[in-house]
């Protein structure tokens, strides 16, 4: 498949209305992932202190349709087009673009095409021997542009993200939801196993969801994931598949139950928040 071409400056613009009222560029775009991503799981207290932070700066003194918090509206509802038009990492692209005069991002994502690469290197995608469903990892996911890769060409498959950068996690959590991906995205270092946070994204027939797991699922995940890797290297060092070892299958049952009710991740779910 070709890699999409993403035109990002619509929503830069908007989001550059903002910048120009005092703001930095970096601190925008924070806010406006932070946003969107508590506005998927009606978390409303988060939601409103940081629109109580553009209040207190005379954000009201706006019309109506040109406050902040209706240009952050705007740019997900710019954000939902471009995604529902390319399937691809709209959001890093956006993050890209927008933060090339900022060295507060200081983050440069694998190019799609590379992505679309790694994934069919991978065997995503392919025709398995075994009935059992395909989990697809990315250890440094970024904004999760490889996943959605993948997502595209084996959609039924169980996605885990990993990324020790706050901002890079809630991403890869907004884009899994956008694409209607079973997912689990973990915030932590996974060179030394670490887990701070982590987000499950559900796939349902009206759109995906998404939510922050609490400490107990976050260590359950955790001890999920280590059982599930060290399981896999044991299974490949034994000398012959044919000796029936038991590799723990049965305990690699995903941790978290996938029943988040389902809230389609549109534009509605900013409304009624102001």
């Amino acid at each position: 498949m070709a890699s999409p071409q993403i035109d990002v400056d619509e929503i830069v613009a908007t989001l550059e209305q903002i910048r120009q009222r005092g703001h930095s560029a970096h601190t925008v775009f924070r806010d406006w992932v932070n946003l969107m991503l508590f506005a998927l799981q009606d978390r409303d207290d988060p939601y409103l202190k940081i629109v109580d932070d553009y209040r207190e700066r005379g954000d009201m003194d706006h019309p109506e349709g040109r406050r902040s918090v209706d240009l952050f509206a705007k740019a997900f509802g710019q954000l939902q087009e471009r995604m529902a038009a390319t399937d691809a990492d709209v959001l890093g692209a956006v993050y890209e673009e927008y933060g090339l005069s900022s060295d507060a991002f200081g983050q440069h994502f694998t190019p799609h095409s590379i992505c679309e690469t790694m994934a069919e290197s991978a065997g995503v995608g392919d025709e398995s021997d075994t009935d059992d469903r395909q989990t697809v990892l990315d250890p440094a996911c970024g904004s999760g542009r490889t996943l959605l890769v993948a997502g595209r060409k084996q959609p039924d498959a169980l996605f885990v993200g990993q990324d020790k950068d706050p901002l890079c996690a809630r991403m890869t959590a907004l884009n899994c939801c956008f694409l209607n991906l079973d997912a689990y995205i973990i915030q932590g270092d996974s060179l030394t196993v670490e887990f701070q946070r982590a987000w499950q994204t559900s796939y349902s027939l009206l759109g995906g969801s998404v939510r922050e797991l609490d400490e107990k699922k976050v260590e359950e995940l955790h001890e999920w994931v280590t059982d599930a890797f060290e399981n896999t290297v044991e299974a490949e060092n034994q000398p012959s598949p044919t000796q029936g070892t038991d590799t723990g299958a049965e305990d690699q049952a995903s941790p978290v139950a996938t029943s988040v009710p389902s809230e389609q991740a549109s534009l509605d779910a900013f409304e009624g928040s102001d």
